[in-house]
């Protein structure tokens, strides 16, 4: 144990360097060139690095469980403590970290320490797998109109009381003592789901015990080398989360792409399972091993890639496609046509030639457990559709102008995401925000749209497909995630297009695509695309709801409407089903009789009849119903030979956005009711 908490230096090579060999002795050999220490530190630089802050005695739960699992059992182990490493991007010395302490992460001329933290990287007492658990900021992108994403969450740091919190996914070297690279990968995965408790993801031994064990095959030990796709995917099950594996042979790197940037779109991490190949200084590409990466992002400028945490390299390093018929390999390999290569930089900040060849073979997602369709399945859909949308346009363009030589991939495009229906629903009022500013929205039609979506019961899991064009959004499409391949999965159709002039032309261009091959698996689920769009509202209850109006509870009860808790019913009330025989004024007469009112209160019940009769004793609308939901409702009013109908009740219609439509629909129900009427009766407006 040190005599001392902490150490401060500043930041460079050779003393993040020391400050590791500091920490436990100075048995590290070579750590001034071991490539994750240069990983880190170039990093860092880029980052603007100025000082360490070295923290001995440190717990780290995931090396105390590694080392109560088998490190204990080490005669020469240096026990469960470790220490760590932060960066920071200002300078400062020993008295001015006490200065932060003291002022709890405040210092006079420094801001807050906060601002100019970088993130951390814990040291183990091992001898040459030293690197635990890392968090560094994640780079932001220089290119603003570029395409990329970075999945990150917060961890939040407690140095020496002061508060501090990092945006980033944890890193960590690969043990190759109680874990193998794929478990390393397991690991980073499960970090990057937000939604699980950082405090619940198991150690890189937790995971490669539950790999191994109920494998037929496996040995109840701990690997020294690779885990096989299925424990990989047992790993996942015994986390309670649902895995989904896609093939990448004969994949091109477009559809690899789309593939991952669906799952990182979802913010759901990738576990890319590749064979590695080393670039000789001929270019020949010799075989090496297979190996376990976890892709956390994507980007598309300077060739489409990735950002991967690979434990041999280090976090968010970034990959490249590249074609494999630049280098030269032996006839037997039979190595596919695209693979990665990982970019480096060297001290100097330059980019060095790539020295490893990655071929994808297998992808691996992990997500909620009550996720069933694939997203390969969302894909083909969505592909479907703007192929369909391209040509069509891409004809009406020929027809207008047959010299014209318009690139149709440049026209209709798409993203899919997985999403809870909670944020879905917020995102699309939000878009519903942004874009009646730019267009021209009936506010009637855009409040239907938005109420019919928002308060429709959907499963909680939802694929999303946005379709765009010129980077604007026309169209949303939500299918169920939990149902099966040959369910109905379409549940929601959302157009921002005030026309809907998308939606109608890719339910024509899609029913012209699958005439005749409505089962066939190559259109994916644009036939229930299709049957949504085709669902008219025929039934009686979305009859009476657009009719009439949606239910609504009376909103109160007044004092005299009942008695003891039971509803006064009014002996006046007469339901209307269907027409009457009596002329309006026989009725009025016959239920108003001597009574010195002069109106009668109507509204129309849950199943859709005309329900009439006196405001006796002041007992109003809830009495005619027995306080059950109902829909508009208001008053009768005769005067002389005519009769007028209004929707002035405070109990049921009030809240209706657009009432007066339902009173228009009403008077039409009082004029067919009341046939021998219905030159009589009208709508009476007020204010």
């Amino acid at each position: 144990m040190k005599n001392i908490p902490y150490l401060v230096c500043r930041f460079g090579k050779d003393t993040l360097s020391n400050v590791v060999k500091e920490s436990f002795g100075s048995e590290f050999p070579d750590v001034f060139h071991k490539q994750q220490i240069d990983y880190i530190f170039r990093y860092l630089k880029g980052l603007g690095g100025k000082t360490i802050v070295l923290e001995f005695d440190y717990v780290d739960k995931d090396y105390l469980d590694d080392f109560s699992r088998f490190y204990v059992r080490r005669f020469g182990a240096k026990g469960y403590k470790c220490a760590r490493l932060h960066f920071f991007s200002t300078e400062f010395d020993h008295a001015k970290m006490e200065d932060f302490i003291l002022g709890g992460g405040l210092a006079s001329g420094y801001g807050t320490l906060q601002d100019q933290y970088l993130g951390f990287f814990v040291v183990k007492p091992l001898p040459k797998t030293f690197i635990g658990k890392t968090c560094l900021k994640a780079y932001e992108c220089s290119d603003q109109d570029a395409m990329h994403k970075k999945i990150t969450r917060t961890y939040s740091v407690n140095l020496f009381g002061i508060k501090l919190s990092i945006n980033s996914v944890a890193f960590q070297e690969q043990d190759k003592v109680v874990s193998a690279c794929a478990a390393t990968a397991i690991w980073t995965a499960l970090h990057a789901l937000s939604w699980r408790s950082i405090r619940e993801i198991p150690s890189c031994s937790e995971i490669t015990i539950d790999a191994i064990n109920h494998i037929e095959g496996s040995s109840n030990s701990f690997p020294s080398r690779e885990l096989s796709n299925k424990q990989i995917m047992r790993a996942l099950d015994v986390q309670g989360l649902k895995h989904h594996s896609d093939s990448t042979r004969g994949l091109d790197e477009i559809s690899i792409f789309r593939l991952v940037k669906g799952y990182i779109d979802s913010n759901l991490p990738v576990i890319f399972g590749v064979v590695v190949y080393g670039i000789e200084k001929d270019g020949k590409l010799t075989r090496k091993a297979g190996h376990a990466i976890t892709v956390l992002g994507y980007k598309d400028w300077n060739g489409l890639g990735f950002y991967v945490h690979d434990d041999r390299l280090g976090p968010y390093a970034r990959s490249t496609f590249e074609k494999s018929a630049k280098y030269s390999s032996s006839p037997d390999d039979r190595i596919p046509d695209v693979g990665l290569v990982l970019q480096t930089k060297n001290d100097e900040n330059q980019w060095q030639p790539p020295t490893e060849f990655l071929v994808p073979e297998i992808i691996i997602a992990a997500s909620d457990k009550k996720v069933r369709l694939p997203l390969g399945e969302i894909i083909k859909t969505a592909t479907v559709m703007t192929e369909a949308l391209n040509s069509a346009m891409h004809q009406v363009n020929k027809n207008i102008s047959p010299k014209s030589n318009t690139d149709i991939n440049e026209d209709y495009t798409y993203s899919v995401r997985l999403a809870e229906i909670g944020d879905i629903k917020s995102d699309i009022f939000s878009k519903f925000g942004e874009r009646k500013n730019t267009l021209h929205i009936d506010p009637a039609t855009e409040e239907k749209v938005l109420l019919s979506l928002l308060v429709q019961s959907f499963a909680r899991m939802q694929w999303v497909i946005d379709i765009q064009k010129q980077n604007s959004l026309l169209a949303t499409i939500l299918l169920d995630a939990t149902e099966i391949n040959q369910g109905d999965a379409v549940t929601a159709v959302v157009s921002y297009d005030p026309q809907d002039r998308t939606v109608d032309l890719l339910k024509k261009v899609g029913t012209i695509a699958i005439n005749g091959e409505e089962n066939s698996p190559r259109f994916g689920f644009l036939q229930s695309f299709l049957r949504h769009l085709n669902k008219q509202e025929s039934n009686f209850n979305d009859y009476l709801r657009v009719t009439y109006g949606d239910l609504r509870a009376p909103a109160y009860l007044k004092y005299h409407e009942h008695t003891e808790g039971i509803i006064n019913g009014n002996p006046t009330m007469v339901s209307f089903r269907y027409s009457s025989s009596e002329s309006l004024i026989e009725f009025y007469e016959r239920v108003v009789g001597e009574s010195a009112d002069n109106f009668l209160i109507w509204v129309i019940s849950e199943d859709g009849q005309l329900i009439i009769g006196r405001e006796l004793n002041k007992m109003g609308h809830p009495c005619l119903t027995g306080f059950k939901p109902a829909r508009i409702g208001g008053e009768l009013h005769r005067t002389g030979e005519v009769f007028f109908i209004n929707s002035r009740s405070g109990r049921y219609s009030r809240s209706y956005r657009n009432s007066m439509e339902y009173l228009e629909n009403a008077l039409e129900r009082f004029r067919c009711t009341f046939w021998k009427s219905r030159d009589i009766v009208n709508i009476q407006y007020y204010k």
